[in-house]
């Protein structure tokens, strides 16, 4: 997808093009919009007041080009009430919320950018009070580049030139997001959403596995770009479905099962297991404990998966729990920390989109944990870490690098621009063997009738087969209100609730409306919570995850080993129960989205021997 954000120019029009009776509407249609507000802000107030609407600048007219702008200049240089002001004008296309969190949001300049101005000694390139400046998404991340610089004409009193400096308009930005498969996915996500009770929200994240491009970043619910200001205040106090989160790269969860193939090759690197290794399963690490270190439960029945002997392809193609707590207790906590470290989780700086929001997930080191919570570690938080819970978190960009990690045997760095420039790459020390191990065990979870996805995510195709592991990470109903006891200025005791996910910006809030008012902090509770009531089916309520990624097959339809996957994929629905019955549908519809939309582009041949030679 390619959208510039920054030059934004007009034709030219002749003075006979010049509608004076429209201009003329306009001045007053501001002069009465500014006189209501001058009133109705002193009648607030009980006494008459100037308000800010008076003293700034009104445009009348817009989308001068270079010339007109000069020429205006010149024209109204002697009317001390007239100025003409450079600036821009943002347009994102109708339909816009599938893109809003990714192109981001613009905001006038404050004293914070003024004062980290890389370009304050900059008479046309730094920044001025009147201008606007990229504060998420690409507008941050790209300011640089979409930025331009201003120019200037000096003439002398007989209109001879001289000088000119010719104003920069800033580059055009090429991403590498498609907008057909951005807008379709962001559909099927909200149908899933809508059709999960308890679900607020989701995200999908495509990657190209090659160069690691970002070719969909989706965040559900999102909003419309166009009608931002109109509708801040509603998408502000949505405390639930949190429209204005990125949740692609901004929310932590715990992955859950899918990090169980990168704890298999912890395992495998360290020399602490084999592929001949094996361990009994019986549903329970210990039998005679069965409260805790359980198995995964059967829908329904209340009765722990007993797995049996498995080894590394079977514990991950059933997802056996027994099986990772036994290597997490081999591993310990470092060995186990070393292994998400490379594979990026809790990476400075994150996958390496250089994008604002971006959180950098969690990896709970022994130092993390004394620091963060002030533990030691202990055999659970190994066994935990095994599962893809506890104290390790990461973003739906993550675990989608976590995929295409699994799929190329390297980890890379995530770019936005398209272009097809590859970041630098990390190998794991992992021998073909063993990655085939691990991509067998990820290609039963799907397509082995005992796998935990393959009764919702197979599907038949004469090209592709669909690789992946799912998810359910246990996660708990999160604060969307706050009570707020005070005591107004006089002495009339009240409660105000007020739309929050944490205390603290609930507490701003209140102290911005209710200046005068009185109030302990440590009085303020939780009002409301989302999802509001505990599982139907008891229990306690979880993430849904699916990691996938596409492999090609051969001439038998059994998967091509020796060809690179394309594509790589994380699908996350937040409150969605089960990985497999939640998520293992739409990874199914992600996948055949993303044939429909690339077709032949995904044949694309990329031969391991090769490659590794090279």
């Amino acid at each position: 997808m390619w959208m510039d954000m920054a030059a934004f120019t007009r034709s030219a029009q002749s003075d006979a093009d010049v509608d004076v009776a429209g201009l003329q509407r306009r001045a007053r249609e501001i002069y009465d919009r500014v006189m209501r507000i001058h009133k109705i802000v002193s009648i607030r107030r009980g006494f008459p007041t100037t308000v800010k609407e008076e003293n700034i600048a009104h445009a009348l007219v817009t989308d001068l080009n270079t010339q007109e702008q000069i020429a205006a200049r010149e024209i109204f240089a002697r009317y001390p009430w007239a100025h003409v002001e450079p600036s821009s004008r943002r347009q994102v296309m109708s339909g816009g919320a599938p893109f809003a969190h990714v192109l981001g949001r613009l905001g006038r300049v404050d004293a914070q950018v003024v004062a980290s101005d890389p370009n304050v000694d900059d008479p046309f390139g730094r920044y001025l009070g009147s201008e606007s400046v990229g504060v998420s998404g690409v507008e941050f991340s790209a300011e640089g580049l979409l930025r331009g610089r201003r120019g200037q004409i000096t003439k002398e009193r007989d209109g001879s030139l001289i000088e000119l400096i010719e104003p920069q308009h800033g580059q055009d930005i090429y991403l590498a997001i498609s907008s057909d498969l951005q807008r379709r996915l962001y559909l099927l996500l909200g149908d899933t959403v809508r059709q999960t009770p308890a679900s607020s929200g989701g995200a999908i994240v495509v990657l190209d596995v090659s160069t690691r491009e970002t070719l969909a970043m989706v965040s559900y619910p999102s909003y419309d770009p166009n009608r931002f200001d109109e509708r801040y205040a509603v998408l502000r106090d949505d405390t639930q479905s949190l429209p204005l989160r990125f949740r692609a790269v901004s929310n932590q969860y715990a992955p859950g099962s899918t990090i169980k193939p990168l704890v298999c090759l912890a395992g495998l690197m360290s020399g602490r297991i084999d592929l001949d290794t094996r361990v009994n399963c019986s549903g329970y690490l210990n039998p005679e404990h069965r409260t805790a270190w359980r198995c995964w439960e059967i829908h329904g029945t209340g009765m722990r998966m007993a797995h049996g002997p498995v080894g590394v392809v079977d514990a991950l193609t059933g997802s056996c729990n027994v099986f990772m707590y036994h290597l997490g207790d081999t591993l310990g906590v470092d060995r186990l920390c070393n292994a998400f470290h490379m594979a990026g989780i809790g990476r400075e700086k994150g996958t390496g989109l250089g994008l604002r929001e971006e959180a950098w997930g969690i990896n709970p080191t022994p130092s993390w944990l004394a620091t963060h919570r002030n533990t030691s570690v202990f055999p659970a938080h190994a066994r935990n870490f095994a599962i893809g819970q506890g104290e390790l978190l990461v973003t739906p960009v993550q675990l989608a690098n976590l995929m295409a990690t699994y799929a190329s045997g390297r980890y890379r760095p995530l770019t936005l621009v398209g272009g097809g420039r590859k970041t630098p790459e990390w190998r794991l020390p992992v021998t073909d063997e063993q990655w085939r191990a691990i991509r067998q065990g990820i290609y039963g979870v799907v397509n082995d009738p005992g796998g935990t996805a393959h009764k919702y995510a197979h599907f038949e195709h004469d090209r592709y087969v669909l690789c992946g592991k799912t998810g359910s990470a246990t996660a708990h109903p999160w604060p969307t209100a706050y009570d707020i006891p005070y005591e107004d200025e006089y002495g009339e005791h009240w409660i105000a609730t007020i739309p929050a996910g944490a205390s603290k910006p609930a507490i701003e809030r209140f102290e911005r409306q209710e200046p005068r008012a009185t109030f302990d902090p440590s009085a303020v509770t939780v009002a409301r919570r989302w999802p509001p009531e505990p599982p139907v089916d008891g229990g306690n309520h979880s993430h849904a995850w699916f990691g996938g990624y596409l492999q090609q097959v051969d001439g038998r339809g059994d998967p091509d080993w020796s060809q690179e996957p394309r594509i790589a994929f994380a699908v996350l629905v937040e409150f969605g129960g089960s990985g497999g019955r939640t998520t293992g549908p739409l990874a199914k519809q992600v996948a055949r989205a993303v044939i429909e939309v690339f077709g032949d582009q995904l044949e694309i041949h990329h031969d391991h021997q090769e490659e590794k030679g090279s």
